[in-house]
């Protein structure tokens, strides 16, 4: 065989082998890549109100806002700090006291009081008078018209039987004129005794409404002391404080602002052709972030529109009334303890305080057969945060409670306390406030943990904005998914999940089912479905984009939407 043939064999054999590897190589190359999961993004399947495009961005606002002052001047004894909710007072149409509602705040009543005191003795004075009067009227000028009267009667007999002597020539005509004199004294004497019973009548008339203003003064008075008192006229939220206590303020002058937070107004714009639409008892879907970072739906009742168009926008202002709720606090599943405040004990502040002065609201002080003393937070020092579950670790602290007690801007009594315990620091740690319990008293408490919550939270607030649609659709809350989530075969559909399975997360299709819609339709790309077979869908992980390329059974790798998938 020629070499040239030999050569070209040769060169075609290892070309088939150098090709042979090569292909080899890839597809090692290929199945390496396939078995690498596939990134994806997934979202979470929570309920949640439909999508609108006809959705309206609103304010929220509080339906009724009070500037509060005192109805009388003084110097502010203590006013109740912002965010405290209170109650108002409620006093119905006959002046019947319903509820008596919290005082938000007092003014130094000492000299209303000597004003009462005073307003009282002269009620008690005017009602002596009178009663003075009475008897006078009712006795002793009787008693001294009868008197005169004999007297008249005895001397007139006397007159009559000197004229009868006097026409004998037995007496002079000088004792005759001088029983006439007696006589005209004694009728003189009567007719002033009647004057005098009828004057009397008339000061007792008086007398009696001297009484009447002096009971006026006395219940002006008493209301003065009353308002002394500063109460809201509605339940709600001290939004803001303009006094602090000490100052001096005058009869009328606003101190405390009290905003209405149940309900609560959402405020927003439309156009003079939606307003026209809107009728006066139409209740109105609004959409409200919830603390958790779900949306949840709440009705919003139609409450006014307002007359005039804004002269800028040519809108018109459109106010709704929600009734708002309070997101409970952290959950308090075993019953704990609860307390509002942690507090330090080296108050530098406070009057007399001094380096080595430790002072404990008073509040926080408790007693049992040992002695006096304080809860101390263990798991939490200064400089840290409380733990994000609110759980406080504590433990009993001994103490020597002192007589000097300090009122701090009228809210608040420290007491000066000396600390038994060398391993408590001051200025490091930090003791618990007053405590509550379910059961018993704070006394018998012997727990080790407290639970920090200051109380739930408003899911509206003045400020925030919420969503408000006015489509008029359907406002069913579901599972809405993309439509490009929803894979169709056969006249049927699915949704990719991600699950489990040993040491990876696989994509799983699942049937699922389009719900229908009734009434407007809005344009969305988002469709509401519901599980089949009761397959449990909410709460689970769905595959968002890609899913038309999945694979069920298929490795998967979940990423965030702000993530690039290579």
């Amino acid at each position: 065989m020629p070499a040239i043939f030999r050569f070209h064999r040769y060169a075609t054999f290892v070309a088939i082998v150098f090709f042979s590897f090569a292909i080899g190589c890839d597809r090692k190359k290929q199945e390496t890549k396939e078995k690498r999961p596939r990134p994806v993004v997934v979202q979470l399947l929570t309920k949640q109100p439909p999508p609108s495009s006809s959705s309206i961005s609103a304010s929220v606002a509080s339906w009724k806002t009070e500037e509060i002052g005192f109805e009388v001047g003084g110097r502010v004894q203590y006013v109740l700090e912002p965010n405290t909710e209170v109650e108002g007072r409620v006093i119905d149409e006959s002046g019947k006291l319903l509820i008596e509602g919290t005082p938000i705040g007092q003014i130094e009543s000492e000299r209303y009081q000597l004003a009462v005191a005073l307003e009282k003795s002269d009620v008690v004075k005017a009602e002596q008078n009178l009663a003075v009067a009475e008897i006078t009227l009712k006795e002793s000028l009787p008693a001294q018209i009868a008197a005169a009267k004999a007297t008249l009667s005895k001397i007139r007999t006397e007159y009559d039987r000197n004229l009868q002597l006097l026409a004998q020539n037995a007496v002079s005509q000088g004792e005759v004129d001088e029983v006439e004199a007696n006589l005209k004294n004694a009728q003189a004497e009567l007719l002033v005794l009647e004057s005098n019973k009828k004057s009397q009548k008339a000061e007792i008339e008086s007398l009696k409404n001297a009484i009447l203003q002096s009971k006026q003064n006395l219940r002006d008075a008493e209301r003065n002391l009353e308002d002394c008192k500063l109460f809201s006229s509605f339940k709600g939220q001290i939004a803001d404080v303009s006094v602090v206590p000490g100052s001096v303020v005058s009869a009328g002058q606003p101190a405390i602002t009290v905003q209405m937070m149940d309900p609560i107004k959402v405020e927003f714009e439309v156009s003079a052709e939606e307003s026209r639409r809107l009728e006066r008892i139409e209740i109105l879907p609004v959409m409200v972030n919830m603390p958790d970072g779900t949306v949840q739906q709440r009705e919003g009742y139609l409450y006014r529109i307002d007359p005039v168009a804004d002269p800028l926008t040519r809108t018109y202002t459109v106010t709704l009334l929600v009734m708002n709720e309070k997101v409970n606090g952290l959950e308090n599943e075993q019953d704990l303890a609860t307390t509002s405040h942690i507090w330090r004990l080296d108050f530098k502040f406070l009057p007399g305080a001094n380096e080595n002065t430790l002072f404990a609201e008073e509040g926080a002080i408790l007693q049992d057969d040992e002695g006096y003393y304080l809860w101390q937070v263990t798991n939490v020092t200064v400089g840290e945060r409380p733990p994000l579950n609110g759980l406080l670790d504590v433990r009993k602290v001994r103490i020597t409670p002192q007589s000097l007690k300090v009122p701090f801007l009228g809210n608040w009594v420290f007491q000066h306390v000396i600390v038994n315990d060398e391993e408590f620091a001051p200025k490091k740690n930090f003791i618990i406030g007053e405590i509550e319990v379910k059961q018993g008293t704070p006394e018998t408490w012997n727990g080790d943990q407290v639970l920090l919550d200051s109380g739930g939270k408003w899911i509206l607030r003045p400020g925030d904005l919420a969503k408000v649609n006015l489509s008029g659709a359907e406002t069913i809350e579901g599972l809405y998914v993309p439509m490009d989530a929803i894979v169709r075969t056969d006249n049927n559909s699915y949704l990719f999940i991600v699950e489990e399975e040993g040491q990876q997360l696989i994509a799983k299709r699942i049937p699922i089912r389009i719900a229908e819609s009734s009434g407007k339709k809005t344009t969305t790309s988002l469709l509401r479905i519901e599980p089949v077979d009761d397959v449990a869908l909410e709460g689970r992980r769905y595959i968002v984009k890609g899913a038309h390329y999945m694979i069920d059974g298929e490795p998967v790798a979940p990423v965030s939407d702000s993530e690039e998938i290579q």
